[in-house]
């Protein structure tokens, strides 16, 4: 059935290359299908990217319902990738083989991926009051009321047994630990930092960004028993913390309004959007600083040159697509100013280079692209449709 199902999604065209090749071509897919979940097809004329973009995501978002109660869609790629590409990026710094990571991501996955859903449950369940007075739908409607601090004790659980294995490493624990405490203040009365004006910036991003990257980071130096540079952890830190903040900023703006009506003191509710994007500002100016600074430190080059490219592509996506890179600005058509290569080109960048020594490092590529590749597939999707967009005749850069 399914190889069928090909045969109707796979339209061979006139191609030389693909004439004659139907059978194997058909197995070749499949087997890529089976392996890594991803789709061509071709039309009579050009490649269907579109085609695979859709099938792709549909297999993309039941893999994700699984995990719906702990709302994976909100996390998954934009926190866990750029975490997994610092741990590369921390290995070429220290010239630590990319083969012994595999440990590292194995540990740091299931850690993380523990401790986002406990704070995915942790907010719907302090928020469900404040989002049923703005007029927001249940998160679980039709569930029992004890299957959410069900799922919540199991989140504690799993957490708590990370902890005790790592009990005996100060750094390490407490990194993990301060992950899960400042999203309890952030989230649980009576402290409800969120609630705090700035101190709900403060937390959030700690917890969402600056901790959980400092834990990826000593977790790397655990298990590879090597000493960590303190100009690297500084930056780390630093770049870290301010894309937290940038992060929240961008959420409590694009809410501002709901929070308003419900009183809820957050501080783009309390100071005014206009001043939250005036902080988001001065954040990314300290995250883009440090984040090149970090880029100098490993001598990416490469990392450096898909910089460049990462902002020809938002230049050309804006004139032809109209949509735009924005600060700290939400809007239907805008984006997260690096966001995008933090997600997919800054984890590329590091085993693309490490590969050219290490060709082994191509399997720790392949095992993250199979994780983490919906946002690449829709940037590819995106440069297909500016490529059908853009004829012959189209200036893509004019006065």
């Amino acid at each position: 059935m399914f190889p069928g199902y090909l045969d109707r999604v796979f339209n061979y065209s006139n191609y030389k290359f693909w004439q004659g090749r139907k059978s194997w071509c058909r197995k070749l897919i499949y087997q890529i299908l089976c392996g890594c979940n991803i789709v061509f097809a071709t039309t009579r004329t050009e490649f269907s990217y579109r085609r695979a973009y859709d099938f792709y995501s549909h297999l993309y978002t039941y893999t994700l319902s699984v995990l719906a109660p702990f709302r994976p869609d909100t996390w998954w790629e934009h926190k866990l990738s750029p975490i997994l590409a610092t741990i590369y990026a921390t290995a070429a710094l220290s010239r630590i083989p990319f083969p012994s990571l595999w440990p590292v991501v194995a540990l740091a996955l299931p850690a993380l991926i523990v401790c986002a859903s406990y704070v995915s449950l942790l907010n719907d369940l302090t928020d469900a009051k404040d989002d049923q007075a703005s007029g927001k739908p249940a998160r679980w409607p039709g569930k029992s009321r004890i299957y959410p601090p069900l799922l919540l004790a199991g989140c504690m659980a799993a957490g708590g047994a990370f902890l005790i294995a790592w009990r005996n490493d100060t750094l390490l624990f407490y990194a993990y630990l301060l992950c899960w405490l400042a999203f309890t203040l952030y989230s649980a009365p009576p402290f409800r930092l969120k609630a705090r004006g700035i101190w709900g910036v403060l937390a959030d991003a700690s917890g969402a960004h600056l901790f959980p990257m400092l834990f990826a980071v000593v977790l790397v130096y655990h298990w590879t028993r090597t000493q960590a540079p303190a100009q690297w952890t500084i930056l780390i830190a630093l770049w870290s913390f301010a894309a937290g903040v940038r992060g929240i900023l961008w959420h409590q703006i694009e809410d501002a309004g709901n929070d308003r009506k419900i009183g809820l003191r957050t501080f783009a509710s309390l100071d005014g959007t206009k001043a939250a994007e005036r902080l988001g500002l001065l954040t990314f100016l300290l995250e883009f600083a440090a984040f090149m600074a970090m880029l100098w430190l490993t001598r990416n080059a490469l990392a450096v040159l898909f910089l460049v490219v990462y902002g020809l592509f938002a230049l050309i996506r804006w004139r032809l697509l109209g949509v735009g890179l924005t600060v700290v600005k939400p809007g239907q058509a805008s984006r997260m100013a690096m966001a995008e290569y933090y997600i997919v080109l800054y984890p590329l960048a590091y085993l693309l280079a490490a590969s050219w020594q290490q060709p082994s490092a191509l399997l720790l590529l392949l095992f993250h692209g199979v994780l983490f590749s919906r946002q690449a597939l829709y940037l590819v999707h995106e440069v297909v449709t500016m490529l059908r967009k853009s004829g012959p005749k189209t200036a893509v850069f004019h006065p």
